[in-house]
């Protein structure tokens, strides 16, 4: 089996394991299977304090969670992987992750039970996950960076003077430009921050024999800037965690100011996410064509055409891919179309946000979502799970 459909059958047997898991929780406390009182506490033994006895609560079902998917994470981390890597130092990647993630989690519940007794007096408390999720998500976005080198070890530099000379002559402020050393050749970087954004761009890049690359992803990374698709991804990701909990909260069999409620809001916020999945790779695709045409627009198409095969082979190495199988599970076109797309005539510009889908499951954490280090480009690699693969 190829890398890329063994990568794929991996992410598949992830997101479908939560999806099933998430579903089949909310069936048994929906229907009494699993019985949980109205007074119901993680640990009776301590205080009565809502936000501690929510976070308690997350934090155990976040936790069941990694541990039931802790294999499937250890193929797609160590083994499934180009640069192989022993259990140890796998084990060693993945703590050190799941810990952050998990200490997340834990502030995210707590700030939710907080935000929903404050709103109970006014009789809005199930808007408390809708308000907290909006709030955290402008929060990771924002500090996505450290956040980033918290959950891996990322080594970040300033520029060189010839890197900060070819950014600034692609339009990109050398103050803003950070290089970032790290193992996984699918690592990327991107745009981090809102208020005064970063564009970290990995060291493999930075090379003499990869200059046109790097001079072709520039462009294309300032492009995602100057035509609004960094911005329209951004503010989709916040509409999407906000708008989807005031959808689904109130089907929650419990109230927000009760701890058992904790126990089944992370499987609503997975479902959530799972939706995102299947529905946000289209507008993220376009971006990318998009971004394509304004490099060929600066350097012309050859540079862009030539840019496009390593970068795929660092990726899923995954030149042709059904249109079935692109649709539903890859934000990222296949080398092929963006290839195919360079070479015609018109042009896609309508709607395109930049890593809309990824930035999506990467903010799910603020909805206290588990899907977001479950699927096929990141399940097992620490390393992206703040700074998803892309394109």
């Amino acid at each position: 089996m190829p890398f890329a459909r063994q990568r794929l059958v991996l992410g598949i047997t992830g997101v479908g394991s939560t999806v099933v898991l998430s579903v089949v929780w909310l069936l048994f406390t929906q229907f009494g299977v699993v019985e949980f009182a109205s007074n119901w506490r993680p640990l009776a033994a301590l205080p009565s304090f809502l936000p501690m006895d929510a976070a308690i609560a997350a934090l155990v079902v976040f936790l069941v969670h990694a541990l039931l998917l802790a294999p499937l994470e250890y193929v797609g981390g160590a083994r499934v992987v180009r640069q192989v890597v022993s259990r140890g130092e796998w084990l060693a990647a993945w703590s050190r992750g799941v810990a952050v993630h998990a200490s997340v989690f834990a502030v995210v519940a707590a700030a939710t039970a907080t935000v929903a007794l404050a709103l109970r007096p006014l009789g809005a408390a199930s808007w408390a996950p809708a308000f907290v999720a909006v709030g955290v998500t402008l929060a990771f976005l924002e500090f996505q960076g450290p956040l980033a080198r918290a959950m891996a070890r990322l080594a970040v530099r300033a520029p060189s003077d010839a890197e900060a000379a070819l950014a600034t002559a692609n339009g990109i402020h050398a103050d803003r430009l950070r290089i970032v050393d790290v193992a996984d050749e699918s690592f990327v970087g991107g745009w981090v921050g809102l208020v005064l954004p970063e564009l970290w761009i990995p060291a493999r890049w930075t090379t003499e024999d990869q200059r046109a690359l790097l001079e072709v992803q520039l462009v294309r990374r300032q492009s995602q800037v100057t035509s609004g698709a960094r911005r329209r991804g951004v503010i989709r990701t916040v509409l999407w965690q906000g708008v989807g909990l005031l959808i689904l909260v109130p089907i929650l069999p419990w109230e927000l100011t009760e701890a058992r409620t904790y126990l089944v809001l992370p499987a609503v916020a997975s479902l959530w996410s799972f939706v995102a999945v299947l529905l946000l790779p289209t507008p993220s695709r376009t971006a990318v064509y998009n971004a394509d045409h304004a490099a060929a627009e600066r350097l012309g198409t050859a540079a862009v055409l030539a840019a496009l095969p390593p970068l795929d082979r660092w990726q899923d190495d995954e030149p042709v891919r059904s249109p079935g199988v692109e649709f539903i599970f890859h934000p990222v076109p296949s080398r092929v179309n963006r290839e195919h797309a360079l070479q015609r005539s018109d042009r896609e510009v309508f709607g395109g946000a930049h890593q809309l889908t990824r930035l999506t499951l990467f903010t799910g954490l603020a909805t206290l979502s588990v899907l977001g280090r479950a699927v096929h480009c990141n399940i097992g690699r620490p390393a992206l799970w703040a700074l998803y693969p892309g394109d």
